[in-house]
C-alpha cells in the first residue's frame, strides 16, 4: 500500500477511533474471559469438592481393588474371587509388559507423557468431528481423561460430563504420577460381561498371565480397550461371524502396530514380523463359577464374628476390600471330589430311574440358557447329537459344542449303558456290546447329551469323552483335617444349595457310634455281651421295638461287633442299658451333668414337679416296684455268680418286673408274651412248677411204695408242662413251659414217668419258662423284699428311689448321649428318643463329619463359643492388598476325649471296613508308590460307618484315614482326615424302583473311596512315606499298643472273646484291640468313668 492510500485510510478511521474500539473489544474479550475463567473456576471448586473425597488413593483402590479373591491352601492358586459387579485381577505397574504400555499410548494417547491431563489438539479435533455430526460421536479424552471415567464412572456422553471429567482428569495428575495413572488404567478397562483390566484381558483372550504377552497380544488388547466386543471371536454364534470377528482385531492390531512404528517404539523389523501374524486367540477361563464353598466362606465373612474382626480395620465390605482370603480348602481334594459326585451320580440316578431323554432335553434347555453361562472350566459340557453309529462292532456318538466336536466311543458310552440295562433288568446285569443298539434307541440326531472328558485306565493322560446325564439324585462331600475343611461339595451343580450343610438328613446307623463312645465313658468295654434278640422297650408308658436290618446270626454280640455288624437291636439295647455298670454315685453324676439332679436352693416339691410335669418321670406303685426289681438284679449279681448261675446275669438284665402291653398300646410289642419278658409271670410260673413238682414228687412216692403200673399215668399228667430241650453247644437242658400253643417236638422232647423217677432230682432246677433257673428266681424274690425295706424310709422323688426308677434312667441316657452328641459337634436340635441309634434325627453331613472328627482326635475346634455348622474354621487368615496380616486362626482345640477313648471307637470302625459294610473300601484303596521305576500298591487302616435311613431315602457314609507324621514316620489320628458323603434325592422319596434299590454302601460309599484315593495319591500325603516303610512296617498300630490296649481273638460270628482251646483256630477267629488285661488265659475287661463336662448343676 503507497502513501497516500495510508493517508486517506486514516484521514477515514483517525487513530483515536480505533483505539477506542480496541479497547472496547479487548475489554469485553477479558471481562468474557474473567467470567469463563470464573465460572470455571467455580465450576472446578465444585467438582474439586466432589472429587476430593474420592481422589485418595485409598479410595480409588476401593474401586480398582472390587475384588477379594480367596486362595487353595497352597496359598497361591485361587479357588475364586468376591466381586462387587465386574471382576479384576489387579497388576502393578512394574509388572506391565512395556510392549503394552507403549502399545497403549501409541494407540490411545501419543502425548500422554507430555500434557497435563488435557490436550486442546485432541478435544478441538473431536469438538470439530461433533459439531458435524450433531451430537457427541468422539471423545477426544487422554489416558488421564479415561482414567477419570473409569474411577469416577462417567456413564453420560455430554459436554457437561466431559467438563467434569477434563477437571477430575487435572485433580489425577496433581496428585498421581504418569506410572500411576497409568497403572489404574490398565486395571479398569472393559474386557467382558464378567471381568476388567489387563490381567484378565489376557486370560480371557491368550489364556496366559499378563507378563507373558508378545508384542501381537500386547498390541491387540491395548487396541480393543474401547470396544473388545466386537473383536471378540468367543462371543461370536456363527463360524462367519468369528472369522470376521478375527479380520477386524487383526485390522486392529496392525492400527496399533503402525502407530507404535511411526513413534519408535518398535522398528521395521519388528513391525514386518507382528503384522504378518493372526491373533493368536486361545480363550482361558477369567470367572470362577459360584459354588458353595465360596458360598459359605462368604457367609462365615458376612458373620458378626468377622464383621466385628473386619470393621475394626475399617473393612466394611469385603467384595470391594481387595483383601485377600487364604482358606484350607486343597486343590486336589476338592477337585476330586467333585469329579467323583460328578461321575457317580448320573450312573446310580440311571440305575433307578434309567435315561428319560424328553425330561433330559428340557432340562438340558434350562441348564443351557440359565447355568452354563456362569459355569467353570471343567462344567460337564452340554453337546448336540450330530451323527449315532449303533453298529454293534465300534458303536459310537458324534457330537458338537461351542468351541469343538468329538466323538463318544463304546468306553465313553459303556459305564452310562450299563447303569441303563440294570436299572432293565437289576443289579446282576452285565453289558456286552450286544446291548448297545437297544440303549441307542434312547437318542436322536439333534439332541442335548451331557458329556464329561475322563482320563483313560489303560492309557493315563489319553482323554475320552465320557456320557453322562444330569441327576435327579444329588448328594454332599465334606472333608476335613484338624479342625478345618479342606473340601465341600454341595451337589452335582455345586452351587445355589450346600447340601453338604443345609441338607438336614436322617443318617441311620452313622449316629451307633456315637452311642458307643458315650457307653465307653460310662464303664463299658468294647467285649461286653450286648442283647441282640428282638425285644420291646418300655419307655413313659410307651413300647418301642427296633427291626433289624438284617437277620440277626446270634443273640448275643460285643459292642463292637455291634458296631461292626450294623446291629439295631444290641445298640438299642445298649442305649436302654446305658447306666449298668455305674454305681450310685457315678448315675447321680450322670445325672447330675444331664440337668436332671436337684438343684441348688430347689425345693422338693419344684423337684418334683419339673421331674414329673416337664420330663413326664410318673413314679407310682408299679414304677417303685420295677425299680426294686432293678435295684435287686444288681445286687445278687455276685452271689448268682458266686452259686453258678454267670450265664444267666446277662439274662436277668434283659428281664422287666411287669410287662403287658395291650394291643392299643402298641401292636408290635403285643407280639412279644408276657412271660418272655415279665419276671412278675415268671414269678406265677415258678410257683406253679413247684406245685407241679410236689405233685410228681408224691406221685412218684406212691409209685415207688406199691411199684402198682396204673400209678405211672398219674405221674405223665403231670409232667405235660416239663420238656427236655439242647442248648446251642448240644447240651440237654430241662424247661419248665406252659404254652397254648403247640411247641416244636423236634426242639422240645415230653419228659417219660421212666425219666422223672431217674432223674427226680432235677425237676425243681428246670429252666423256668425256658428263661431262668428257678433258684435264680426265689434269690430274686428274697432279694427284693430287703431292698424295699432299705428303700421304704424315702421319698419317691429322692434319689434313693427316683434314681432306681427305669424311666428316670432311660431319660439320664437319652439327654446323655443327645448333650454328648452336641458336646462333639453336632449342632441340630436332637429329640432324645430310643431310636437315636438308628438315626431318627435329622442332620448335616458336615455335622457327622464334626462328630466323627471329635470321635477321631479327641477334641472339637470351635471357632466361637457355641458351635455352629456354619462357623467350621475354613479361613486360616486373611491379609489387605499389601499383604499385612489383618486376622490369623490360631487353632484352640479343646480336648473332650481320651487318646484311649479314641482309639477304642476307632477301633470299633476299623472292624467296619475290615468285616462289616465297609469291606469294599480295603480292595479300592491303596496308596501308590514306585520302588525302582515299578509301581506298588500298599493299604492303610480305615475306619467309617455307614448310614442307610429307613425306606432308603439316602445312604451316607462317614469315615476317617489316619495321617502321617513326618518326624515318626508313622500312622496317627490326630492328622487324619475325615471324609463324610451322602447321596439321596432332595424330596427324599426312596431310592428304589422296580429291579433296584440303593442303600448302605451302595449309594455313598464310592464317593467316599473316591475322595479318599484323591487324598492319598493327588496331594502330599504320602510325601512322608518310604515306600520300604509301607512295605516292611511301620507299625500301624503303635499308637493302639502305646494306651496299652491287648490284641484279643473273638469270634467272627459274635465278637465275643473265644475260649483259649478255640483261639488256636482262625477259620472264624478275628484280632481286635480292647482295653483288657490278659493274666494266666484270663481276660479283664478294664473300665473308664470319664463323662463329659455337660451342664452341671450347681447343688
Amino acid at each position: 500500500m503507497d502513501l497516500s492510500k495510508m493517508k486517506r485510510l486514516f484521514s477515514v478511521w483517525p487513530i483515536k477511533k480505533i483505539l477506542k474500539r480496541f479497547l472496547i473489544v479487548g475489554g469485553a474479550l477479558i471481562v468474557f474471559l474473567i467470567i469463563v475463567a470464573g465460572i470455571f473456576g467455580l465450576y472446578y471448586l465444585k467438582v474439586y469438592q466432589e472429587t476430593m473425597g474420592h481422589i485418595e488413593r485409598g479410595a480409588i483402590d476401593s474401586v480398582i481393588f472390587s475384588e477379594s479373591p480367596v486362595y487353595y491352601d497352597d496359598q497361591q492358586s485361587i479357588a475364586g474371587v468376591f466381586f462387587e459387579k465386574t471382576h479384576r485381577k489387579y497388576i502393578k505397574y512394574e509388572n506391565i509388559p512395556p510392549y503394552f504400555i507403549q502399545a497403549l499410548v501409541a494407540a490411545e494417547d501419543k502425548d500422554f507423557f507430555h500434557h497435563h491431563g488435557f490436550s486442546f489438539k485432541s478435544f478441538f479435533r473431536a469438538l470439530l468431528a461433533n459439531v458435524r455430526s450433531g451430537r457427541v460421536a468422539q471423545g477426544g479424552s487422554t489416558l488421564t481423561q479415561q482414567t477419570a471415567k473409569n474411577i469416577f464412572k462417567r456413564e453420560k456422553r455430554s459436554y457437561r460430563a466431559k467438563m467434569k471429567e477434563l477437571v477430575q482428569a487435572l485433580l489425577l495428575e496433581k496428585n498421581y504420577s504418569k506410572q500411576e495413572i497409568l497403572e489404574m488404567y490398565t486395571n479398569q478397562f472393559f474386557v467382558t460381561g464378567f471381568g476388567s483390566g489387563l490381567q484378565v484381558a489376557s486370560q480371557y483372550f491368550f489364556n496366559k498371565d499378563a507378563e507373558k504377552l508378545d508384542l501381537v497380544e500386547a498390541a491387540f488388547i491395548a487396541g480393543s480397550v474401547k470396544g473388545p466386543y466386537k473383536y471378540n471371536p468367543f462371543i461370536k454364534k456363527t463360524a462367519e461371524e468369528k472369522k470376521e470377528a478375527g479380520k477386524l482385531a487383526k485390522l486392529r492390531k496392525d492400527y496399533v502396530l503402525l502407530n507404535m512404528l511411526r513413534q519408535n517404539y518398535i522398528n521395521a523389523e519388528q513391525y514386518a514380523a507382528a503384522k504378518e501374524k493372526e491373533v493368536p486367540f486361545q480363550e482361558g477361563k477369567v470367572t470362577f463359577g459360584l459354588n458353595v464353598m465360596l458360598d459359605y466362606i462368604r457367609e462365615q465373612l458376612e458373620s458378626d464374628y468377622f464383621k466385628t474382626i473386619l470393621q475394626e480395620q475399617g473393612i466394611n465390605n469385603i467384595a470391594t476390600s481387595g483383601i485377600k482370603i487364604y482358606t484350607s480348602v486343597n486343590k486336589q481334594i476338592q477337585e476330586g471330589a467333585l469329579k467323583s459326585l460328578r461321575t457317580r451320580l448320573p450312573l446310580i440316578d440311571t440305575k433307578l430311574s434309567g435315561y428319560k431323554r424328553e425330561a433330559l432335553q428340557v432340562a438340558y434347555t434350562d441348564i443351557h440358557e440359565n447355568l452354563l453361562a456362569n459355569a467353570e472350566a471343567d462344567f460337564p459340557l452340554i453337546a448336540k447329537i450330530t451323527q449315532i453309529n449303533a453298529e454293534i462292532r465300534n458303536p459310537s456318538l458324534q457330537v458338537t459344542w461351542d468351541n469343538g466336536w468329538g466323538t463318544i466311543p463304546y468306553e465313553g458310552l459303556q459305564p452310562m449303558a450299563e447303569a441303563w440295562l440294570k436299572s432293565k433288568l437289576g443289579n446282576w446285569a452285565g453289558l456286552d456290546k450286544k446291548h448297545i443298539p437297544d440303549f441307542l434307541k434312547n437318542f436322536q440326531i439333534g439332541d442335548m447329551v451331557l458329556i464329561q472328558p475322563q482320563e483313560q485306565k489303560t492309557d493315563p493322560g489319553a482323554i475320552t469323552l465320557t456320557l453322562s446325564k444330569t441327576p435327579e439324585l444329588n448328594g454332599g462331600i465334606v472333608v476335613l483335617q484338624n479342625g478345618m475343611i479342606k473340601a465341600m461339595i454341595g451337589g452335582f451343580f455345586d452351587r445355589f444349595f450346600n447340601r453338604a450343610v443345609d441338607a438336614k438328613r436322617q443318617l441311620g446307623s452313622i449316629f451307633k457310634p456315637i452311642v458307643y463312645a458315650a457307653a465307653l465313658q460310662l464303664k463299658w468295654n468294647t467285649l461286653d455281651p450286648l442283647i441282640n434278640k428282638k425285644s420291646v422297650f418300655p419307655f413313659e408308658k410307651s413300647h418301642y421295638v427296633p427291626n433289624p436290618a438284617h437277620e440277626p446270626k446270634t443273640e448275643t454280640v460285643s459292642m463292637i461287633w455291634a458296631g461292626a455288624k450294623s446291629e439295631n437291636i444290641a445298640s438299642v439295647w445298649l442305649l436302654y442299658h446305658l447306666s449298668d455298670h455305674l454305681n450310685k454315685n457315678e448315675f447321680a453324676e450322670m445325672a447330675d451333668r444331664v440337668g436332671l439332679s436337684q438343684i441348688k436352693d430347689e425345693s422338693y416339691l419344684k423337684y418334683v414337679e419339673r421331674i414329673r410335669d416337664k420330663h413326664g418321670i410318673v413314679v407310682d406303685d408299679a414304677a417303685v416296684t420295677e425299680a426294686v426289681f432293678d435295684e435287686t438284679k444288681k445286687e445278687i449279681e455276685t452271689d448268682l455268680i458266686f452259686n453258678g448261675y454267670e450265664d444267666y446275669t446277662l439274662t436277668l438284665r434283659h428281664l422287666y418286673y411287669s410287662f403287658n402291653p395291650t394291643i392299643q398300646e402298641n401292636k408290635e410289642a403285643h407280639r412279644f408274651t408276657a412271660p418272655q419278658l415279665s419276671f412278675k409271670d415268671l414269678l406265677a410260673l415258678n410257683l406253679e412248677m413247684k406245685k407241679r413238682s410236689a405233685a410228681l414228687k408224691e406221685a412218684m412216692d406212691q409209685y415207688r411204695a406199691s411199684q402198682n403200673p396204673e400209678l405211672l399215668d398219674s405221674i405223665s399228667k403231670e409232667i405235660h408242662s416239663f420238656y427236655l430241650t439242647q442248648t446251642e453247644s448240644g447240651a440237654s437242658k430241662l424247661v419248665f413251659i406252659v404254652s397254648r400253643d403247640p411247641l416244636d417236638p423236634k426242639r422240645f422232647q415230653p419228659l417219660t414217668a421212666e425219666w422223672c423217677l431217674v432223674n427226680e432230682e432235677e425237676l425243681p432246677k428246670a429252666l423256668i419258662n425256658g428263661i431262668l433257673p428257678s433258684e435264680v428266681i426265689d434269690l430274686v424274690q428274697e432279694g427284693m423284699k430287703e431292698t424295699h425295706k432299705k428303700l421304704q424310709p424315702f421319698k419317691r422323688y429322692e434319689p434313693e428311689i427316683l434314681y432306681q426308677v427305669k424311666d428316670f434312667r432311660v431319660l439320664t441316657h437319652l439327654l446323655y448321649v443327645t448333650r454328648f452328641a452336641q458336646n462333639i459337634g453336632i449342632s441340630s436340635k436332637l429329640d432324645p428318643v430310643l431310636s437315636f441309634p438308628l438315626g431318627a434325627n435329622a442332620i448335616s453331613i458336615t455335622e457327622a463329619a464334626l462328630a466323627y472328627q471329635t470321635m477321631m482326635t479327641g477334641a472339637v475346634f470351635p471357632m466361637e463359643k457355641i458351635p455352629n455348622v456354619a462357623m467350621v474354621p475354613v479361613i486360616t487368615r486373611i491379609t489387605d492388598r499389601e499383604g499385612s496380616l489383618l486376622w490369623e486362626y490360631k487353632p484352640q482345640p479343646q480336648k473332650v476325649l481320651s487318646e484311649k477313648m479314641t482309639l477304642l471307637i476307632a477301633e470299633i470302625l476299623r472292624m467296619v471296613m475290615e468285616a462289616g459294610t465297609g469291606q469294599a473300601a480295603q480292595e479300592d484303596i491303596k496308596i501308590s508308590m514306585n520302588i525302582e521305576d515299578m509301581k506298588f500298591d500298599f493299604g492303610l487302616p480305615l475306619f467309617g460307618k455307614t448310614g442307610t435311613a429307613n425306606k432308603s431315602v439316602n445312604s451316607s457314609f462317614v469315615g476317617f484315614i489316619p495321617g502321617i507324621r513326618d518326624e515318626e514316620e508313622s500312622f496317627n489320628l490326630k492328622d487324619g482326615y475325615v471324609i463324610a458323603s451322602y447321596v439321596g434325592y432332595d424330596d427324599n422319596r426312596p431310592m428304589q424302583s422296580e429291579h433296584m434299590e440303593i442303600y448302605g454302601a451302595a449309594g455313598a460309599l464310592p464317593l467316599w473311596i473316591d475322595t479318599v484315593n484323591a487324598i492319598l495319591n493327588y496331594t502330599n500325603y504320602k510325601q512322608p512315606l518310604q515306600a520300604a516303610d509301607l512295605a516292611f512296617g511301620p507299625d500301624l498300630f503303635a499308637l493302639w499298643k502305646k494306651q496299652g490296649l491287648q490284641t484279643i481273638p473273638v469270634s467272627n460270628i459274635t465278637g465275643l472273646p473265644v475260649p483259649p482251646e478255640a483261639s488256636g483256630t482262625t477259620a472264624f477267629i478275628r484280632q481286635v484291640f480292647s482295653d483288657v488285661e490278659a493274666n494266666n488265659d484270663q481276660i479283664v475287661k478294664k473300665r473308664s468313668f470319664e463323662p463329659f463336662e455337660g451342664v452341671k448343676n450347681e447343688n
